[in-house]
């Protein structure tokens, strides 16, 4: 067993294990499953009616099937369309919901780009509360990809630019979302 110092800093490293963590932890404050209470959210809260965890169904084929009561479904189990993902842009850039501006508040600088992001310009300087944060270029973006779907999300508040690419390719086919998504952000913003 790897035993952690925890006054030792580490470098960062993402992983959908504090997603999953923060979606058992969920479950438990309100005695329900986390499928109908990100639901229920998405649906009441921020009114996106074309947004939910997937189940299987839609409107195009291989989606990834998740077994009930898998903790990764907070990681990665939401289906939108670009409609929902622009709306959920435009709320996250006027911080519409009193806590999405602390979710844009950096947590940790991390210095985290990979090599093969910087050769593309793609930053990832700092960290907010599921957010990748360029402090270079002032973009707050994530990113995501679960079977053959990828997709991005990218935003520079004090321009008020969003761009949101959707795709149906797994990541690793061609170009991905996330390579699209800031070309077109930084054409954009030009």
């Amino acid at each position: 067993m790897v035993q952690l110092n925890w006054k030792q800093k580490y470098p960062f490293e993402y992983s959908n294990f504090g997603f999953a963590v923060l979606g058992l932890t969920l479950e438990k404050i309100n005695n329900d499953s986390f499928t109908p209470l990100m639901n229920n959210y998405i649906k009441n809260d921020l009114g996106l009616n074309n947004t939910r965890i997937s189940d299987g169904n839609g409107d195009l084929s291989n989606y990834w099937v998740w077994d009930n009561g898998n903790p990764y479904i907070a990681a990665g189990a939401l289906m939108s369309n670009i409609t929902d993902m622009m709306k959920y842009a435009q709320m996250q850039m006027n911080e519409t919901q009193s806590y999405f501006n602390l979710s844009h508040d950096i947590l940790a600088q991390v210095n985290a780009t990979p090599p093969d992001y910087e050769k593309l310009g793609i930053r990832i300087d700092a960290v907010g509360a599921g957010w990748m944060i360029d402090t270079v270029n002032n973009i707050i973006w994530h990113n995501g990809g679960t079977g053959n779907y990828n997709c991005y999300l990218g935003f520079d508040k004090s321009n008020q630019i969003a761009v949101v690419v959707l795709s149906n390719m797994a990541a690793d086919f061609r170009i991905n979302a996330t390579l699209i998504g800031l070309a077109l952000l930084n054409e954009l913003r030009r």
